[in-house]
């Protein structure tokens, strides 16, 4: 296979990732913690979108935390709580309104019962208001901080949110995640644009839409010039979430906001496998260099994001790339069985014979009743899909969120 063609094929599944929202993230928590099992029975297949609620409360945290009555949520599918009719996780076939995802257990460690979407599907494939103003999170699956329509953007959901607030009291909580799927994005024209000429103009135009000229002419020529435009994209995108933050949230009275960085996507059961395929077809250094390369993206939108953000007393930054890498080293010391493959069967192979998974029809049900194994032996895998994390994968994730927010106190 040529090295374009595999290229291509690759590209192909980190966009493909960024169709299920997922922002990058692959859920993990940084505390250890035992994992339960989860609950089974029922009927299978996913909730249709006019039943999908507020789940019911599952405390992250050893303790209830205090002094937040309002929990308000911007975000892509990892915070996603149901704008689709299912939540992005394996889908609970004994209850409509699907397992606990991470917005649902943080609000449970404030004592707070779950919340619901903002927005619905449109039936189009598009958002609407749902028109409950009880509905604070804003979180839509598939989600980045640039490119996208309305609240497919989350700056706009930070925007719509800011609106429908109006100024924020200090019982309210904003939990903020998203660059996953600006990452994965960048990725794509990434490899393309370092394996052909006609991929290195392709992303050189990907990043013009974002990154000024004047700064793209400023990196130095040579191997790590395309990697330095790379990061330029990064960094403008954690800019980008950091003024949207400021002006929708912080500038209307919010003090306690937490937001999410990026882990190492590349972890993730989607990478692995294409870079195992890529391994298999150009060579162990060609995709160690693709693999640091993403893992370098990655790293500058952590570091500009705590550079803006990491200093104002309002802002408790999570660490979900530190938490994640502790997490896989140390999988059984954190519950986990599993912190390499997708829980959920593969419902096909792409184009390039890179496997791919469904949510919406991966139900508690269809995985209880899989060929020799135990009812709930998925209840400790880390992940669902290839992007996505299982409930126990939410609940880790919960934990360090809860965790960090206890030890900053608030403001």
């Amino acid at each position: 296979m040529h090295r374009t063609l595999l290229a291509g094929g690759l590209g192909t599944l980190l966009l493909a990732a960024c169709g299920g929202g997922g922002g990058g993230s692959d859920g993990l928590g940084s505390q250890p913690a035992a994992v339960g099992t989860a609950g089974t029975g029922g009927t299978s297949g996913a909730a249709g979108a006019s039943t999908i609620g507020p789940a019911p409360a599952s405390p992250a945290a050893s303790s209830v935390l205090t002094g937040v009555s309002r929990l308000v949520v911007a975000g892509d599918s990892l915070a996603d709580v149901g704008t689709f009719g299912f939540k992005f996780t394996v889908q609970d076939a004994a209850n409509p309104g699907g397992f606990p995802v991470l917005p649902e257990l943080v609000a449970a460690g404030f004592g707070l019962s779950g919340s619901c979407s903002y927005y619905m599907d449109n039936g189009a494939g598009g958002t609407v208001p749902r028109g409950d103003a009880s509905c604070t999170n804003f979180a839509v699956g598939g989600a980045r901080i640039f490119r996208g329509d309305g609240p497919k953007r989350i700056t706009a959901q930070l925007s719509d949110a800011g609106a429908a607030i109006g100024s924020f009291g200090r019982g309210d909580l904003v939990l903020v995640d998203g660059g996953g799927n600006d990452a994965s994005e960048l990725a794509a024209a990434y490899v393309a644009g370092v394996t052909s000429r006609t991929g290195l103009l392709a992303f050189l135009a990907f990043l013009g839409r974002e990154v000024s000229v004047r700064d793209l002419l400023s990196t130095v020529r040579g191997a790590d010039s395309l990697a330095r435009s790379a990061f330029l994209y990064m960094e403008d995108a954690a800019d980008t979430l950091a003024d949207a933050i400021t002006v929708h949230a912080l500038d209307r009275g919010a003090t306690r906001v937490a937001v999410l960085n990026i882990p190492d996507v590349t972890r993730t059961p989607r990478f692995a496998a294409a870079f195992e395929k890529l391994v298999q077809q150009e060579g162990a250094d060609e995709a160690a260099a693709i693999q640091a390369a993403v893992r370098q993206v990655v790293g500058a939108f952590n570091a500009r994001l705590q550079s803006r953000l990491g200093n104002d007393p309002r802002v408790v930054l999570v660490d979900v790339r530190a938490a994640v890498d502790e997490q896989i080293a140390r999988a059984a010391e954190f519950g986990l069985s599993d912190v390499i493959h997708a829980a959920c069967p593969v419902t096909g192979l792409s184009s390039v014979g890179l496997p791919e998974w469904s949510l919406q029809t991966c139900t508690s049900a269809l995985l209880d009743a899989s060929p020799g194994a135990a009812p709930g032996w998925w209840a400790s895998w880390a992940f669902s899909d290839g992007f996505h994390p299982t409930p126990a994968g939410h609940r880790q994730l919960a934990e360090t969120v809860t965790r960090r927010l206890a030890a900053a106190g608030s403001p």
